[in-house]
């Protein structure tokens, strides 16, 4: 069982329209925060060159790895679907119930939610290496990289996203690089998708 303080670190950063969850993975949309405000952030929005079509593992999203895909990742022994609030995710569970997640969110604004966050005090965003060729950005509401968290968001189409987020415990091998496994978490759906299109 994960201390009660990692069980409370999946309040990532999912979308600008999003907020905190307790499941890896899991979109929960909130109410937007007011438009009419200028924004500090100069980033721009990275357009996606060769959309992917998500649409056959929106309701399934457990399909996006292979069980060899989840054994190489976190050697998953276990996967549970559940329900977001814009589409299901799945989460995959090792033996001592590290995790890792994946969930779709099409139609929500691609990355650009992301990005009208970039300048979050109290979480984190980072520019990412292109994820199989698509951009992506590290980022959560709360920055618990230090403590097992990590979040990627990989544009699949310029109003569709979806995110890879792991939360481990001390005792994983990759605790202290938590961002590492969810960008090869990410890179193995992106394959699926590739393979799915």
């Amino acid at each position: 069982m994960k201390p009660i303080t990692l069980a409370t670190t999946g309040c990532l950063l999912l979308l600008a329209a999003t907020a905190c969850s307790s499941t890896p993975g899991t979109p929960v949309p909130a109410t937007p925060e007011s438009s009419s405000a200028p924004t500090s952030t100069t980033r721009s929005v990275p357009k996606v060159s060769n959309p992917l079509d998500a649409t056959k593992y929106e309701q399934n999203p457990c399909a996006l790895l292979s069980q060899a895909q989840a054994t190489e990742v976190i050697n998953a022994v276990r996967h549970r679907q559940g329900n977001g609030l814009v589409a299901p995710l799945c989460t995959w569970y090792d033996d001592r119930d590290n995790s890792v997640g994946l969930g779709l969110l099409p139609g929500q604004g691609g990355l650009a939610g992301a990005y009208t966050n970039a300048d979050s005090e109290s979480g984190y965003f980072e520019a990412a290496p292109d994820v199989n060729g698509y951009p992506a950005v590290f980022a959560g509401t709360t920055d618990d990289r230090k403590r097992g968290g990590c979040q990627i968001a990989v544009g699949i189409k310029d109003d569709e996203t979806f995110t890879a987020s792991v939360l481990l415990d001390k005792s994983f091998p990759g605790y202290n690089d938590p961002c590492a496994l969810a960008a090869k978490t990410a890179t193995a759906a992106v394959t699926t998708l590739k393979a799915g299109a």
